[in-house]
């Protein structure tokens, strides 16, 4: 019996190698190879434009098989060995996580993808409903948004469920909190406040990233938070500070990517304004964790972890098992991503992913015991104990696989580095202080 579960272990291990070699395995990605890296697109928008079609469901579950490994190996088969660009292999890896979680969430639709107001689909080579309201309206959609009117239908069909993260509009994100708009609705004032913000983002995002990049002992193949030649008071102090400036820096990224994409909405597709409400809520105006991570916190991943583990979670323990599953969910996205680059999964991640959800569970708990929700001061401290004080270990566990360190704004792309240190030293070299 040994030697059957020993041969049945050993086939279980090669064939997991063939969609996730071992590093040394994998091969160089290139710019000849990286449309192969990419392929599994192929099979998962087709997917997309069945799930928004009638009677596919068959046909969408038969697909998967096909899909998920695809996307295993496409993203495990290549590597880049260059340490400093661990942020594009991380950025690939969450690309095909996604994907994955949007293949599952496809094949199992019962009814399909549908949007909100409409009651059925069209079958395959037919159009959808959205598309079936009268040749007046349908051609109106179509003047308005020149992709719909230059693509075939079913691609048109494919990206837009395909690509669309929170769900807004969607079945599927009804229930997806939305921030209040901050920025004007008339389309030039909007488009004026949008470059605004991008500048402002993305000069705050270069002004952190260059200061963690020159904080000693920080590099793209390792490093700590924690530094350990001064004394501990000043060390958290610094741990802190470098922890809130990464949480800054990704929030002004996600930002900026969202704006420059709701710019090619608005302003070559001509989509409305309000279809792009911002993508975060005020950081610093969270008074609970629920509040921090449902609403604050951006939602474009929401129902990428309810598909992986939050759905699961609540089938086998209820809404405990909700929150447990979608947070687990979160810490194994984000570590199998940078496991494309080679990384080894990391502990205090998942512990970090999990005791935010230990906290949510308490609150619930506060709530039901004193009927009060927590909120105020003393919301705000106790949030800031879960993200600036608990989420330190889940930085450090970053930096310490080269994520401090590597490349995130590529040098010539940055006006502090090119423009702003140049004029600081040429200021400092001639008032004397040098």
């Amino acid at each position: 019996m040994a030697d059957v579960l020993d041969e049945v272990f050993a086939a279980a291990v090669l064939a997991y190698r063939q969609f996730v070699p071992p590093l040394e395995d994998r091969e160089q990605l290139t710019w000849s190879s990286y449309l192969q890296a990419h392929l599994y697109l192929i099979p998962y928008l087709f997917l997309a434009y069945l799930v928004r079609r009638q009677g596919t469901r068959l046909i969408r579950l038969m697909l998967l098989p096909t899909v998920v490994p695809m996307a295993l190996r496409c993203m495990y088969r290549y590597k880049i060995e260059d340490p400093r660009l661990v942020w594009l292999e991380w950025s690939r890896g969450l690309l095909g996580w996604f994907v994955i979680a949007k293949s599952l969430d496809f094949a199992f639709a019962k009814d399909g993808r549908l949007k909100v107001g409409e009651k059925d689909l069209g079958g395959i080579g037919e159009p959808t409903p959205s598309r079936k309201k009268g040749s007046e309206q349908a051609a109106a959609l179509l003047g308005r948004n020149p992709a719909a009117r230059i693509l075939p239908r079913s691609i048109f069909d494919a990206l837009e469920v395909g690509m669309t993260l929170r769900g807004i509009g969607w079945d599927f994100g009804r229930y997806t909190p939305v921030p209040p708009n901050t920025r004007p609705l008339e389309r030039q004032a909007y488009i004026r406040a949008t470059v605004k913000t991008i500048i402002c983002n993305q000069l705050l995002a270069d002004l952190i990233d260059t200061v963690t990049k020159s904080i000693p002992g920080i590099t793209n193949t390792g490093g700590t938070i924690f530094l350990q030649d001064i004394p501990s008071p000043q060390r958290y102090a610094v741990s802190t500070a470098i922890h809130l400036g990464h949480g800054l820096l990704i929030s002004c990224s996600v930002a900026c990517v969202y704006d420059y994409v709701s710019l090619v909405g608005v302003i070559l597709l001509n989509q409305p304004v309000s279809q792009w409400p911002p993508i975060h809520g005020n950081l610093f105006r969270a008074r609970s964790l629920h509040q921090f991570w449902s609403k604050s916190w951006h939602q474009s991943l929401r129902y990428t972890f309810l598909t992986l583990g939050g759905f699961p979670g609540k089938w086998l323990a209820g809404g405990l098992g909700m929150v447990f599953g979608s947070f687990f969910a979160s810490a194994l996205f984000h570590e199998l991503a940078l496991a494309v680059a080679g990384k080894e999964l990391h502990i205090n991640v998942f512990a970090f992913f999990l005791l935010q959800a230990v906290g949510i569970v308490l609150e619930k708990a506060f709530q039901a015991l004193t009927g009060r929700k927590v909120g105020g001061i003393l919301g705000f401290a106790w949030t800031a104990i879960f993200v600036l004080g608990i989420g330190q270990i889940c930085t450090d566990a970053w930096f310490a696989r080269g994520i401090g360190g590597a490349i995130s704004i590529p040098p010539f792309m940055s006006p502090i580095r090119m423009i702003v240190l140049p004029l600081i030293r040429i200021a400092v070299r001639y008032s004397g202080l040098l």
